[in-house]
């Protein structure tokens, strides 16, 4: 008789740990917020009953916040269109078509030509490397600075406000689609025509505008049909992007035209004076009885509602503004499930409807779309805040018209920056093999005392359930048992073998409200082979045989109560350990992620937002927002990766200038090698930090005040830019200005870690006034010190590169375009090369 299920010691939900890993890429996203649409949930709210409440709230203060998810109007899930993929280069041939990112229903012609709502205008230009060793040459002629000089520009000239805004942006995409792709330029006129009609009308309800929407929609439309006529990837790939660009704008050109058009655009309700003092009064009542009623005024600025509103020393736009500060904790995307329902009673719902009152305006169209062309054009940080703003102007109007264009805005301008896709096969891999667990016997089974010895054997995976609104998986451990027992009962001893199976699984989700693990079930069949049994009457005459006869029916009669006993038993324990294996990691892994990835993303003041959780049958697919309130996401189409990977992560430029922006370091003046430890500290904490040695000591820096330090990510590298107001080293006379510094890193695809390193000449490029040669070469050293070729950028987790699962895995794809990096991991294959966007040779120093 065996003992049930052994503790397997299989490290179950080491899974959740890859993940993790997996998610952050850098140091960030994964387990995250929802960002609720609080308009719409103040609609949802009104019209639902609302229930009684208990009158005592047991919130005795802020926890640590959880990850929430929250639907951005129509929920992006359902919105394919949302997040397009555009395949860069050829697929590797996997004997199978490539169709990692399709729909149910979909062929492969369809998904390669859906348009939809995301695409980047041309950005930022890269220099090839001719126009940079000309650059340098010319700056060592004697005489010459290496850096532009800026013509005298002539005083700008006011331009007269346009309802319907130029698109520039878009109209020099479609031109360099029409470069590319010569067969194109007739498709690239008609284009830029339509446009220049539009942006020529007076007003955004002019009857001409359907026509010009309605032409856009259909050139957006031959795209797809040109697209399929590309003799080669890149153009292909070029004018799909401009399609998406088209499409892009003309969802919000659609929404503003039709509000235009209906009249009925309303400016702010009539504040009710009454009902705002009545909802103030019912909130501080519920405050008070949580017990944390300082805490909570603090956090919802009640003390700053009371004296600031209708007061002669507030403006009205302060007074608005502070309404959508409220308004936007109320709905916080860090509330824990306990503070969203605390938060949803009666009481705040009055509230919210009062706040939405005092937050709403007449929405100005036209600053809107002028907002959205300049972030398209100038890819810079005050034009995707300001962009930002507008949106967080028209998310609390009382307008059901205007709060449809703000949720169009977020899902199109806000759409998700990081973007995971794990396969099963690859969970499971990680997942180490059981050794067999040896165990003494001592049990009671049926009356008998069973004593022996048992050996199990378990294996564990993961299996997948298709959901395309969470993360949907079991854990499965199937066990194997052999026991060689004895089982004594009365004068006769039972010598047996017995081989046990067993199944146990957990089925484990992860959605909007995170983590929830249910309680495991087991199965069980258990089976007993007698091999000889004795009687204390052995050898007794007349006796023996009598009572050997008596004991073995009596045996045999026992045995399927036996069996069944038994098999309760291993279904019991089975279960049992499962949930205590399950429990205990997933404990530590939340402890885990709180320290190493929450905190330092909260500090950040940054929100990753899950924008969509799917499950497939053979993949998790996890796509994040890393924003704050004043930030936006991705809206370019992100890289395809190869349908045979194993894993997949796009990261979008947007995610790693958010978190660049929120590091403040604009007009701050520090040494580098303090700005070392802090961000070390910052993202790593806990770590003994050690300053590299070639950082050069005694130089501080003053950052200048916009875009201090950005990334971009075009034609197969990354540009990393510094602004610099100051550089001082001290100790020397060697003091800079107002300068920039451009670095360039190219991926190394030629192992698990997918690297990035610098690589090319670095830039300085000066504010209108030549350096002379030895300052300029000592800024040389000094940056090529800084921005060190030993120090590598991982994009894949080292420890998970460094796995002995994925010894027979490589990098088979590593894209770097139109603001993303694509990474993907597959199988080795002789000869394989990884994909990668081409880009032309960089100089070395």
């Amino acid at each position: 008789m065996r003992r049930a299920e052994r503790d397997t010691s299989w490290q179950v939900l080491a899974f959740a740990v890859v993940v993790v890993g997996l998610s952050i890429l850098a140091p960030l996203a994964w387990y995250a917020e929802h960002s609720h649409s609080s308009h719409k949930r103040s609609l949802a709210r009104r019209h639902r009953k609302t229930t009684a409440r208990e009158s005592k709230i047991a919130v005795y203060e802020l926890p640590p916040p959880r990850p929430q998810l929250a639907p951005l109007g129509p929920l992006v899930a359902d919105q394919i269109s949302l997040d397009p993929s555009i395949q860069e280069t050829p697929a590797i041939p996997t004997g199978r078509p490539d169709l990692s990112d399709l729909l149910p229903g979909e062929s492969e012609v369809e998904n390669e030509l859906r348009l939809s709502a995301i695409s980047r205008p041309v950005q930022p230009i890269i220099p090839p490397a001719s126009e940079m060793r000309a650059a340098r040459e010319s700056a060592e002629q004697p005489g010459t600075s290496p850096f532009a000089i800026p013509e005298p520009s002539l005083p700008e000239q006011p331009q007269p406000t346009r309802a319907w805004p130029v698109a520039k942006a878009l109209i020099e995409q479609v031109h360099g689609v029409a470069q590319a792709m010569p067969s194109a330029a007739g498709w690239s006129e008609r284009v830029t025509s339509s446009l220049s009609h539009l942006a020529g009308l007076p007003s955004h309800a002019d009857p001409a505008v359907s026509a010009e929407l309605a032409n856009l929609r259909s050139l957006a439309d031959e795209a797809k049909v040109l697209a399929q006529s590309a003799t080669d990837d890149q153009s292909r790939s070029k004018i799909l992007r401009g399609g998406y660009a088209i499409v892009r704008r003309l969802v919000i050109w659609d929404m503003v035209h039709g509000l235009a058009s209906s009249g009925e655009l309303s400016a702010a309700p009539i504040i009710d004076h009454h009902a705002w003092t009545a909802a103030l009064h019912d909130v501080d009542s519920m405050l008070q009885a949580t017990g944390a009623a300082a805490n909570w005024r603090k956090y919802l600025l009640i003390d700053r509602a009371l004296t600031d509103f209708d007061s002669h020393d507030c403006s009205p736009a302060d007074q608005r503004q502070l309404a959508r500060d409220m308004l936007y904790r109320l709905h916080s995307t860090q509330l824990s499930r306990a503070q969203e329902k605390f938060l949803s009673s009666p009481a705040f719902e009055a509230l919210d409807e009062q706040l939405e009152a005092r937050a709403g305006q007449t929405p100005d169209l036209t600053a809107l779309l002028s907002a959205i062309e300049r972030h398209e054009s100038e890819h810079s940080v005050p034009a995707a805040r300001n962009l930002a703003v507008e949106f967080d102007i028209i998310r609390w109007s009382g307008d059901a018209g205007v709060r449809e264009l703000a949720e169009a805005v977020n899902a199109y301008y806000r759409n998700a920056n990081v973007r995971v896709a794990l396969s099963i096969a690859l969970v499971n891999r990680m997942i180490p093999p059981q050794n067999p667990q040896v165990e003494a016997v001592e049990d009671n089974i049926v009356g008998a005392w069973v004593s022996g010895q048992s050996q199990t054997s378990t294996k564990v995976r993961v299996t997948l359930v298709p959901d395309k609104e969470k993360w949907n998986l079991s854990l499965e451990a199937d066990g194997q048992v052999a026991t060689d027992t004895s089982s004594s009962k009365g004068p006769a001893t039972f010598f047996q073998h017995g081989w046990s199976f067993f199944k146990a699984r957990k089925k484990i989700t992860m959605d909007c409200r995170g983590i929830r693990a249910y309680s495991a079930e087991a199965d069980a069949n258990a089976n007993n082979d007698l091999q000889d049994f004795a009687t204390e009457f052995d050898g007794v005459p007349l006796l023996s045989g009598l009572i050997r006869n008596i004991a073995r029916n009596q045996y045999e009669a026992a045995q399927p109560q036996a069996k069944m006993e038994t098999e309760g038993r291993i279904i019991q324990r089975a279960s049992s350990q499962l949930d205590t294996q399950v429990t205990e990691r997933l404990e530590k892994s939340k402890q885990d992620f709180q320290v190493k990835i929450l905190k330092p993303v909260r500090d950040l003041n940054l929100e990753p937002t899950p924008v969509d959780l799917e499950t497939t049958a053979d993949r998790l697919i996890a796509r994040y927002r890393i924003a704050a309130r004043e930030e936006l996401g991705a809206y370019t189409p992100r890289p395809q990766a190869p349908s045979d990977s194993m894993l997949s992560v796009q990261l979008h430029e947007s995610a790693m200038n958010n978190v660049l922006e929120q590091l403040h370091l604009g007009g701050r003046k520090i040494e580098l090698a303090e700005l070392y430890k802090e961000m070390t500290e910052r993202f790593a904490p806990g770590k003994k930090v050690e300053v590299p040695e070639d950082l050069p000591d005694n130089v501080f820096v003053t950052f200048a005040e916009d875009d201090p330090i950005r990334v971009d990510c075009q034609d197969g590298r990354v540009r990393l830019t510094i602004h610099i107001t100051e550089l001082v080293q001290q100790g020397t006379r060697n003091r800079w200005t107002n300068f920039s510094v451009h670095a360039y890193y190219a991926p190394s695809a030629d192992q698990l870690d997918a690297n990035l390193y610098r690589d090319g000449i670095i830039e300085l490029i000066g504010d209108n006034r030549p350096l002379p040669l030895g300052q300029r070469t000592g800024l040389t050293a000094i940056f090529a010190r800084v921005l060190s070729r030993n120090r590598k950028l991982h994009i894949i987790n080292q420890q998970l590169a460094a796995a002995p699962a994925l010894r027979d895995q490589q990098v088979t794809q590593f894209v770097i375009h139109d603001g993303w990096i694509g990474v993907a991991l597959g199988p080795k294959a002789p000869d394989r090369q990884a994909i990668m966007h081409p880009r032309p040779a960089l100089t070395r120093e």
